[in-house]
């Protein structure tokens, strides 16, 4: 248990500095999480639909690339659809100039295209939400650590709330699912998970929202609890359905690249889900106090 709290401290930590910085560098470092999270996705899909999959698998980084850049040319709607156009039509492309190809193989590889390559797009347009923010450190500090382009301090409150309270609710799960146990969650799909590790990383999320939005400035911090919730619940459904896929490709874990957790998309599938729902979450919310 110790060896999976630190490397998931390292992780986080890790994470939050391109964060800080923001900019390309942040849209760079979400593109080589992005490809390294897929090969690993990859993998998994081959045991699935076997070896055709694997041979689409540079198709991930056009795609996830395109997705990179849509966000960081504007992130406007066009920009998106036709990232999603790369995402499903260059491996169906690939599938019929090729002997081997099949339906699955495309469906597996479209299907991973945009399950890495939305929050890829997400996370970046969520680091580069304009506005100002109230605490003026946050500001300063967005302003020395932007290296020359707009520092975006409110997109950088969103993006800290978002990995914090995801790391949080996973890490209150994991040591409230094991000192407490009890009904499992979801037996089928992961049947480590419990309903009291759910509910105790709800309320961490919950808690991350509602300090982040006391020490950001972002508003009531009740709407930060809700907020909070929200990125919760997206994060466990991230994860149940990252063990899915696991279970149905008959593994435990999905690499061994993080030492007790497992490969990095074990680390990053509550992301893929989180970043998602932190940028429709921020984009309501500024709208409702328009």
């Amino acid at each position: 248990m110790r060896t999976r709290l630190v490397s998931s401290f390292a992780v986080v930590l890790l994470g939050l500095a391109p964060t800080l910085v923001g900019g390309p560098v942040f849209a760079l470092a979400l593109v080589m999480l992005g490809i390294a999270g897929f090969r690993e996705y990859v993998e998994l899909a081959a045991r699935i639909g076997g070896a055709e999959v694997t041979s689409l698998a540079g198709i991930g980084a056009v795609a996830i690339g395109a997705f990179a850049l849509a966000a960081f040319l504007g992130g406007t709607a066009i920009l998106l659809f036709a990232a999603v156009v790369v995402a499903l039509i260059a491996p169906l492309t690939v599938v019929l100039a090729s002997t081997r190809g099949s339906f699955l193989a495309w469906s597996l590889i479209g299907f991973g295209c945009l399950y890495f390559g939305l929050p890829t797009f997400a996370a970046i347009v969520l680091r580069s939400t304009p506005g100002d923010i109230g605490p003026i450190w946050l500001s300063d500090l967005a302003a020395r650590l932007s290296l020359g382009w707009t520092a975006h301090p409110r997109g950088l409150a969103w993006a800290v709330i978002v990995v914090v309270a995801t790391w949080i609710a996973d890490t209150v799960a994991y040591l409230a699912g094991r000192s407490i146990g009890g009904r499992k969650l979801a037996p089928r799909i992961s049947p480590n998970k419990t309903v009291a590790g759910a509910v105790a990383g709800l309320i961490g999320a919950a808690t991350v929202g509602a300090l982040g939005f006391q020490v950001f400035a972002l508003g009531n911090p009740w709407a930060g609890f809700v907020v909070g919730s929200a990125l919760g619940i997206a994060g466990q459904v991230g994860d149940l359905g990252e063990s899915l896929l696991k279970r149905q490709a008959g593994v435990k874990d999905s690499g061994t690249l993080i030492p007790g957790h497992g490969g990095l998309l074990d680390r990053i599938d509550a992301l893929l889900f989180a970043f998602p729902a932190g940028l429709l979450l921020a984009a309501g919310y500024d709208w409702l106090r328009l």
